[in-house]
């Protein structure tokens, strides 16, 4: 009876299985498996997906972050990485720097990761602190997923991902002029984000085939031309700058909404002309709908 009970009760299962489990876990539950027993150690080794992501009060999490960072990059080695999930904390010393986070986000694109989602985690901020390094530089990073953060660069390229196709920005501080990529299919802008409020962002995504712009604040973006645009969902609402503050239609204030029309290189709206389904939801006040063209090309619903 005694041996029967010291089986080791997965000992049965297959690798794929197992990793499949490992998947779920975070770092700091994942790393615990390798005491198990040399098995285990090599499956975590070669999990292909690792989660920074940590329950529990403010203060351990944020300790343990820190302790866990180096020791799990040391121990996986160059094993390859599919999702790499990263809840990211600032370092003691200097204050409010990201030194492991970056460490973290380096090495996931070291280990070829396809997925990439990095999310502000520390409570103690209401806005966005963590800077994102924005020269991102991998052949095979599929999916991007920024979740708190700041975007602060006047523009942001995405050419050193040649194969990414999806987007998510959520609660984010854009202040880039121009958002660039040839690759991507679906793009996700949601959840109060900051927007330029004086330079318009401008955004070129040919191939894009979904879009999703709503609750954010600031200018609605200028979108380019995107001739393979099959749905958009578009809320432009109170958060939207494109309307005159004083609700003259015109007036003095140059820095106000009512200024930034005409759009001289085009329509503000051109690039929604090819959608198949388009849900555009705006207020009363907003300025510029009289811009858009084409609108008898959409061939589902207009919701305005």
């Amino acid at each position: 009876m005694a041996a029967a009970s010291d089986r080791d009760s997965f000992g049965d299962l297959p690798d794929e299985l197992l990793w499949r489990v490992l998947s779920f876990l975070p770092a700091d539950d994942a790393l615990q498996t390798c005491v198990l027993d040399t098995r285990w150690r090599d499956l975590w080794r070669h999990a292909t997906s690792l989660l920074f992501v940590f329950d529990g009060p403010t203060f351990p999490r944020y300790s343990r972050f820190e302790q866990l960072v180096k020791p799990v990059i040391h121990l996986r080695g160059n094993s390859l990485l599919v999702r790499c999930e990263i809840d990211t904390y600032p370092d003691d010393e200097p204050e409010d720097t990201f030194t492991n986070t970056r460490l973290l986000i380096d090495y996931a694109l070291a280990c070829k990761a396809e997925e990439l989602v990095v999310r502000a985690a520390d409570v103690k901020y209401d806005q966005p602190v963590f800077d994102v390094p924005l020269s991102l530089i991998s052949q095979h990073l599929k999916t991007i997923h920024l979740e708190r953060v700041n975007l602060d660069c006047s523009d942001l390229k995405f050419s050193g991902c040649p194969v990414l196709q999806d987007l998510t920005i959520q609660f984010c501080n854009i202040h880039a002029r121009k958002m660039s990529s040839k690759s991507l299919k679906r793009l996700f802008i949601i959840d109060c984000c900051s927007l330029p409020d004086i330079v318009r962002l401008r955004i070129c995504a040919p191939s894009l085939i979904s879009l999703q712009l709503e609750v954010f604040e600031g200018l609605t973006p200028f979108l380019e031309n995107m001739p393979l645009l099959e749905t958009a969902h578009v809320n432009l609402d109170g958060g939207c700058h494109d309307h005159c503050r004083s609700n003259r239609g015109v007036c003095d204030n140059f820095v106000c909404g009512c200024h930034t029309y005409p759009v001289k290189e085009g329509v503000l709206l051109n690039g929604l002309s090819n959608a198949a389904k388009l849900d555009l939801i705006a207020l009363p006040k907003m300025m510029g709908f009289e811009m858009v063209p084409c609108l008898w090309q959409i061939k589902d619903s207009v919701n305005q």
